[in-house]
């Protein structure tokens, strides 16, 4: 029986991808003759299109069967890209055997070559099926802006139903987490953590989220991050530890100047003063809070309390 292609404005990629994909789904291979009948073209154009595009894609004859070499198969893309695949690859086995299974699939449909070497460490939490289901769901609520009803647990095992106007799923710290407004709570903005949600059911109601919100979030550097006004935070780094921040920026710092003796000074917008103070502590003494006056104080403290015991 013949193939009716889709009326595309390109048939020649049209046929080349189904003969690709029929090869693909062929383990035992596929003649030319079988092609002909299903595409109703001429040998020699299959030929053409076998020899001359899809042999480069993995694509060989054995005897009078063209079959398609998996691991060899080249799939456009370059070593940089490979590289990206691998270290996303890498990273899902951190999130679960139920996410790195989906995970790994979806991005063997981009490249059969995943077999790398490369390591990469996220300290992630685990996402079961149940967790990548509620991922579909949160994703649909937000994608439409429907309301939803849940139960959530909170880290202090207590137990209330919320009704949210979620708008962003995010990763913190090794950690999801949904964005939302309360609507139980005169639209307050909060976070919860998304495997304390449960029974997620969409409702019928609808919201806007004011495009400035999105903006905001997108400069979040932390799960302590709020919607209130940013404010600039000055750091003076030594030239020891300066080059970790200027081969990976903070989320909004800017370069204010730098010292002949390696040392810099950069400026950054935070809501929240535990958005930056873990990163100081880290860093000590290797860095110092310029200004403001008051977050400085704060830093000093939590040093004094921290000595006290």
């Amino acid at each position: 029986m013949a193939l009716k292609l889709s009326s595309s404005h390109n048939p020649k990629y049209d046929r080349l991808s189904y003969i690709y994909e029929r090869i693909a789904r062929t383990p035992d291979g596929v003649t030319i003759k079988e092609l002909t009948q299903e595409l109703e073209v001429s040998s020699k154009t299959l030929q053409r299109d076998l020899h001359e595009t899809l042999a480069s894609s993995g694509i060989y004859c054995e005897g009078r069967r063209w079959k398609l070499n998996h691991k060899s198969s080249a799939d456009g893309l370059g070593s940089q890209e490979r590289i990206v695949l691998g270290v996303l690859d890498s990273l899902a086995k951190q999130a679960g055997l139920d996410f790195y299974h989906k995970a790994h699939q979806l991005l063997e449909q981009i490249s059969s070559q995943l077999e790398h070497p490369l390591f990469a460490n996220m300290d992630t939490e685990a996402l079961s099926k149940s967790h990548l289901e509620t991922f579909v769901t949160l994703e649909r609520a937000i994608k439409s802006r429907t309301m939803i009803h849940a139960h959530y647990t909170s880290v202090r095992k207590a137990q209330t139903q919320v009704h949210l106007k979620p708008i962003r799923l995010a990763f913190f710290a090794g950690f999801w987490y949904v964005l939302a407004f309360d609507a139980n709570d005169d639209d307050t903005f909060k976070k919860y953590h998304l495997k304390s949600l449960t029974h997620i059911v969409l409702t019928d109601e609808h919201y806007e989220i004011d495009p400035s919100v999105i903006a905001r979030i997108e400069e979040a550097s932390s799960v302590w991050f709020s919607l209130d006004e940013p404010f600039e935070v000055r750091l003076w780094i030594d030239a020891e530890v300066a080059p970790y921040f200027q081969r990976k920026p903070l989320r909004t710092q800017r370069l204010m100047g730098q010292d002949g003796d390696g040392s810099i000074e950069v400026a950054l917008r935070i809501t929240h003063e535990m958005e930056i103070l873990p990163l100081v502590l880290w860093y000590l003494p290797h860095i110092r809070i310029l200004s403001p006056k008051w977050l400085d104080k704060a830093l000093d403290k939590k040093i004094e309390a921290y000595k006290k015991g």
